[in-house]
């Protein structure tokens, strides 16, 4: 039995269900596979101000699965959220499951864990607790499967790659204001108008210092052109004394490096 079969033998034992629905890859072979499958499913997208990828961009998406109504919920995050602990993401994933149990009582919730997804990740300890399932997981299927899935389905991989988690971007314990979530999102939505460059990261690690992480090395080139690199000065003059260039290609949070919790 291929992966794509066993995923939709899971989904059907799983029944009528509610999706956290990221419009990212892992979330639409999720998607994608249920409603091919005549299942009853869901998506959800919570607006909590963190995604870059606009609403429109993540309707779009669901319906390119064929989903014919995205519910969006929008919520504001809590003090302890927005205060940036180094266990955010417990705090921030519990809002957000709670948020879809207020849509129904003994909602049954899935989210796009894959069986890559290792490391420090202070969210999942949240989905075991609120008993959210994670078919991906479960099958142990990767993200890489997730995303050939997804894209043989109608995904839209430009869409995918363009949502992220701006949080991320914060060092632990710089607030997540909303001004400085705006001008994150700005520089980097600049930057890949410029260089197509959507794994681009703009880390703010502290009050003096914006670092910008990019994918691919000619994307340092655009920086040649002193119109542009002025525009990305201009925005992070918003929030810090410099805005720097990172040596090293993006890469998943480096904060998380000093953590040993085993979560």
């Amino acid at each position: 039995m291929d992966i794509t079969t066993k995923l939709e033998e899971r989904l059907k034992q799983i029944g009528d269900s509610y999706l956290m629905f990221s419009g990212g890859l892992d979330s639409c072979a999720i998607l994608g596979t249920a409603i091919k499958a005549g299942i009853h499913i869901t998506p959800v997208w919570i607006n909590n101000g963190f995604g870059r990828a606009s609403e429109d961009e993540i309707r779009k998406q669901a319906q390119n699965m064929g989903a014919h109504h995205l519910k969006v919920i929008d919520i504001t995050p809590t003090k302890t959220v927005v205060s940036n602990p180094d266990n955010r993401c417990y705090f921030c994933k519990n809002q957000i499951i709670e948020a879809i149990k207020h849509l129904e009582k003994d909602a049954v919730i899935m989210d796009g864990t894959t069986g890559s997804d290792n490391g420090y990740r202070p969210g999942r300890k949240a989905l075991n607790e609120q008993g959210v399932i994670s078919p991906l997981a479960e099958l142990n299927i990767s993200s890489t499967q997730a995303k050939d899935i997804a894209l043989s389905l109608g995904a839209n991989k430009q869409i995918a790659d363009l949502e992220s988690c701006i949080a991320t971007r914060f060092n632990y314990l710089q607030p997540l204001t909303d001004d400085r979530l705006k001008v994150l999102k700005e520089i980097e939505h600049l930057i890949i108008e410029e260089t197509e460059d959507f794994n681009v990261r703009c880390r703010l690690d502290d009050n003096d210092h914006i670092r910008i992480e990019l994918s691919d090395s000619n994307s340092f080139l655009a920086f040649n052109d002193p119109d542009f690199r002025n525009a990305v000065i201009e925005l992070g003059e918003k929030l810090a004394l410099f805005t720097t260039l990172d040596l090293k290609p993006s890469r998943p949070n480096a904060y998380d490096n000093r953590i040993t919790n085993d979560i």
